[in-house]
């Protein structure tokens, strides 16, 4: 069996094996796109500079549903070397999270392959709004009021592999899960995510314009659970991204992509509940500009699909 055949199959299995859990870290949907956001191995992994601002609002028209905004900015540095930042702010209720990472890449080159290793360290703040709680008991034991904002420092680390028609990458962006101790007990507020992504371009003979990606990535919490994300996109004249993809089994949408210029590209993603919230709010909406530049001798445009 030829190898794009098994890798469809293998997307297959992973929309019979995954199962919902409530996602910790930010989620989206364009990161076929830029992965930066979950893995500092593809930090400079094209040699250009690259600058990336996204908007996802999750769940519209439903009072305190997610809200995250992200601004990416990372290049590769020499021939071997990447670097970047990415700051995120990323609200849910009475949550306001707001972090930043510097990220670091080392690449190995052989030919058209490419074997990238990224680590990035900073600080995640969180901050709890309880003045939006409609609470019975103000004085309930459960609730820990007295922490409403503090600070953590985090770190992960990464790697991405390459070619021009395929890619896999293993990270863990926040490697430390976070505590907070009140003096009489812990709460644990975040828990380590591992990612497991990868795609590949399939050519057609005689549709030369015309290239489909499959791509999936799978998410696994410390605490056992796991989710898939499994998309199809189709490129047409090198220009316009058309795809599907489908969320856990729990959530069915599209993405787009359009290459305005040489310099920018515009991304728009639109997705529904497929359980009983799709009544109840409005879809999910993101919305991505990437610009891309060779600001270094050693920059050089390509034909980037990944």
């Amino acid at each position: 069996m030829k190898a794009k055949y098994l890798y469809l199959a293998l997307i297959v299995f992973l929309l019979k094996t995954s199962t919902g859990y409530a996602q910790q870290d930010p989620l989206y949907n364009l990161y076929a796109f830029n992965q930066f956001m979950i893995n500092p191995a593809y930090a400079g992994i094209y040699n250009n500079f690259n600058a990336n601002l996204i908007t996802r609002k999750q769940w519209a028209g439903i009072d305190g549903s997610p809200l995250t905004n992200m601004l990416s900015m990372h290049s590769s540095i020499a021939d071997k070397f990447g670097g970047g930042i990415l700051l995120i702010n990323d609200r849910l209720g009475v949550n306001n999270n707001t972090e930043a990472q510097l990220a670091f890449s080392y690449k190995l080159f052989s030919g058209a392959k490419t074997l990238a290793f990224g680590v990035q360290g900073g600080l995640i703040n969180y901050s709890y709004d309880y003045g939006k709680l409609n609470l019975a008991y103000v004085d309930d034991e459960g609730l820990d009021m007295n922490n409403e904002q503090f600070s953590k420092a985090n770190f992960g680390t990464g790697i991405f592999y390459m070619t021009d028609k395929f890619y896999l990458g293993l990270s863990v962006p926040r490697i430390l899960s976070v505590k907070v101790e009140d003096g009489v007990s812990s709460s644990t507020r975040y828990k380590q995510h591992y990612y497991l992504s990868s795609g590949a371009i399939i050519k057609f003979r005689s549709v030369s314009e015309v290239l489909l990606k499959p791509s999936f990535l799978v998410r696994y919490t410390a605490n056992g659970q796991i989710s898939a994300d499994i998309s199809f996109s189709a490129l047409f004249v090198n220009t316009l991204w058309v795809g599907a993809t489908l969320r856990n089994l729990s959530g069915i949408g599209i993405i787009t992509q359009l290459q305005v210029s040489d310099a920018f590209r515009f991304g728009y993603s639109f997705e529904l509940p497929t359980n009983q919230l799709v009544k109840d709010n409005f879809g999910t909406h993101e919305l991505s500009l990437i610009l891309e530049l060779n600001l270094f001798k050693n920059q050089y445009e390509i034909d980037r699909y990944f």
